[in-house]
C-alpha cells in the first residue's frame, strides 16, 4: 500500500512537471518567433520588412525623435515580414514589453507594428497612454489613415499619416504642447458628427431594456449585480507586467486596435 502511495506520487509530480514545462516550451517558441531589432540610440523605425522608403523612413524618425524629446513618449515604427503563426495582437504586446518600449514609471510607449504579408497592423498603446489614446480613438486613425493607402499598396503613406495622426491628436488634449517641424497639422482625425453618438447610444438602450425585459440579467435586482456592472468591472484595468529592454522600460497591455 505504501509502495502504491509512493508510485502515485511520483505519477502526478512527473504529470506535473512535464505540463510546466510543455507551457514553458510553448512560451518560449513564441517568444523565439519574434523578430526583435536591434535598438539603437534615437532611431525609432525598424524597417525589418523592408518594405518602407529610406527617406520616409529618416522623416519619420525625426518627427519621432522630437516627439520624446518633448514629451518623454518613446512611440515605435516597426515592420514585419511575418507574424510567424502569431495574431498581431500578441506579437505587439510580446515585442513591446520585450522592448520596453515607453518610459518605465509612465508607460507612455506607442507601437505601430506593420506585418505586409499577413496585411496587418497594430497600433499598441501603453498603459499610461490608453485614457487619450484609446481603443475607439487608435481604431479610428488606423481606419482612416493606416488602411485606405494599404489597400492602394502605398505603405509610405500609411505609416507616415498614421504617425503624425497619432501625434496631431496627442497635440490636441490638454496632456501635451506639442510642436514639431515637419509634423504635418492637416494630418488629424475627423471627429464623428454629435448626431452618431445620440443615434448609438439610443440604440444601445433599446437593446439594453430589451435584453432586461427578457432575461432580467441587465441592471439585476440590486447594486452591482446585473450585465451593466459585469462590463463595467471587466473593463477596469488589470495591470500587466513589462520587461525592461533597450527603450525606457515601458509596458503593454493589449490596449489599441488592429486592422
Amino acid at each position: 500500500m505504501k509502495n502504491r502511495k509512493i508510485v502515485l506520487f511520483f505519477t502526478i509530480l512527473l504529470v506535473l512537471i512535464s505540463t510546466l514545462t510543455g507551457c514553458s516550451s510553448e512560451d518560449d517558441s513564441k517568444e523565439s518567433s519574434l523578430m526583435i531589432p536591434v535598438v539603437k540610440q534615437d532611431t525609432y523605425v525598424y524597417d525589418q520588412g523592408n518594405f518602407l522608403d529610406d527617406s520616409i523612413e529618416s522623416q519619420v524618425n525625426s518627427l519621432l525623435v522630437e516627439l520624446e524629446e518633448q514629451t518623454t513618449i518613446e512611440f515605435a515604427v516597426i515592420t514585419i515580414p511575418t507574424l510567424n503563426d502569431l495574431t498581431i495582437e500578441q506579437y505587439a504586446v510580446k515585442l513591446g514589453n520585450h522592448l520596453g518600449i515607453g518610459k518605465a514609471e509612465k508607460d507612455n510607449g506607442i507601437l505601430l507594428l506593420v506585418s505586409k504579408e499577413d496585411t496587418a497592423v497594430r497600433l499598441e498603446i501603453g498603459k499610461g497612454l490608453q485614457g487619450i489614446l484609446t481603443d475607439a480613438t487608435s481604431g479610428r486613425i488606423l481606419d482612416q489613415f493606416f488602411v485606405p493607402n494599404r489597400d492602394e499598396g502605398n505603405y509610405d503613406d500609411a505609416c507616415s499619416q498614421t504617425v503624425q495622426a497619432v501625434i496631431n491628436y496627442l497635440a490636441s488634449s490638454e496632456e501635451y504642447e506639442i510642436s514639431i517641424s515637419g509634423l504635418n497639422k492637416e494630418i488629424v482625425l475627423e471627429e464623428i458628427p454629435l448626431y452618431v453618438y445620440v443615434i448609438g447610444t439610443i440604440l444601445i438602450l433599446i437593446i439594453l431594456i430589451i435584453i432586461e425585459l427578457i432575461t432580467g440579467y441587465v441592471f439585476g435586482d440590486g447594486f452591482g449585480d446585473g450585465l451593466v456592472f459585469l462590463i463595467l468591472e471587466c473593463m477596469v484595468d488589470s495591470g500587466g507586467s513589462g520587461s525592461r529592454g533597450g527603450f525606457g522600460g515601458g509596458s503593454f497591455n493589449g490596449g489599441g486596435a488592429s486592422r
